[in-house]
């Protein structure tokens, strides 16, 4: 029934919290082959031999984000395959400023879409006031996005 089954996905929401959270503090540096090895291969098999109750069907882009948003994202710029949308999900939930590598440039035209109406500025070190500017961001509350680093 509906109510059985909303009770097991409260209690296999222990371990889909646990992969959600080291998806969000350790995938970040790795391409998406190594972060599917380590999500469904190594931290799944974990919680298996600890007895972690967590979801067979557990997709990080049902947890950590909604269809839209997703949605919204691809609107504004970000590729709709799984790597993009984990990206977008790691920097949504980011705790510190992202570095992405971006040769595509897909990332920077994403963010500056979702960030115009903040009044972003984009700066580069190469610009000489580029400190002064980023101060006044700061100061005002704007986004502020490095490019070229």
């Amino acid at each position: 029934s509906q109510n059985e089954e909303n009770v097991q996905d409260k209690v296999k929401l222990i371990g889909d919290c646990l992969t959600a959270s080291a998806f969000l503090s350790y995938s970040g540096p790795f391409n998406f082959v190594l972060r599917k090895k380590m999500i469904f291969d190594h931290w799944k098999q974990d919680l298996i031999e600890k007895q972690i109750p967590n979801k067979d069907t557990f997709s990080l882009q049902l947890f950590l984000s909604s269809d839209v948003e997703v949605s919204r994202w691809s609107a504004e710029g970000l590729p709709s395959d799984e790597l993009s949308i984990q990206n977008g999900i790691l920097t949504n939930f980011a705790s510190r400023y992202p570095l992405c590598i971006d040769p595509q440039m897909q990332a920077v035209s994403w963010i500056k879409a979702k960030e115009a109406k903040n009044s972003m500025k984009l700066l580069t070190f190469n610009q000489a006031d580029y400190m002064k500017q980023l101060e006044m961001a700061l100061r005002f509350g704007n986004p502020v996005l490095f490019e070229n680093i």
